[in-house]
């Protein structure tokens, strides 16, 4: 459900390393995680960045570490693409799936807030804070999020499944 980043445009931000030497820019690409936290990480400490790409390292590098389940240093690599690019839905969205990784739900659910306030028409937004109120018991809020991302996703199955079971849960 974690949304992945697209390429980073870093190349001609950086001073691309010596023939011979690995490319801190593909490998903080790269499809393997432990290459994206090197490569990432080399662009974090080099200083060569501007403060757009760095926010996609520090995001790319946060996906890297939440795929080895490694939730709290994901959030603080989300957080800090925060930091550097408030307006990045997507660093709120997955900052948002990890703190679901540690049941931080408070948390989740404000993130998922704050994604759907950016774009309100991410139909996963709402299905992901819908599925934390689910979590948390709150089987009310969590039809009402479930609903609203049917509403932006008519055809998805799994949002229909969804507020079955939950209807089915509140005796509806």
């Amino acid at each position: 459900m974690r949304v992945t980043t697209l390429a980073l445009a870093l190349a001609s931000l950086l001073v691309l390393p010596a023939q011979g030497f690995a490319d801190p820019v593909a490998d903080c690409n790269s499809d393997e995680p432990m290459i994206i936290i090197k490569g990432c990480s080399q662009l974090i400490d080099g200083g060569k960045t501007n403060s757009d790409a760095l926010a996609i390292a520090y995001f790319n590098r946060g996906n890297a570490y939440d795929d080895h389940g490694d939730h709290d240093r994901a959030v603080e690599d989300y957080t800090a693409s925060i930091k550097l690019k408030p307006d990045y839905a997507d660093s709120y969205f997955n900052r948002a799936f990890s703190y679901e990784g540690i049941k931080d739900y408070d948390s989740a659910i404000a993130d998922y807030t704050r994604v759907i306030a950016l774009t309100p028409d991410y139909a996963k937004a709402y299905y992901g804070r819908a599925r934390v109120f689910e979590a948390k018991g709150d089987l009310k809020q969590a039809l009402a999020g479930y609903e609203e991302a049917a509403k932006l996703a008519p055809n998805n199955k799994s949002v229909q499944k969804k507020i079955a079971e939950v209807k089915q849960k509140l005796g509806q």
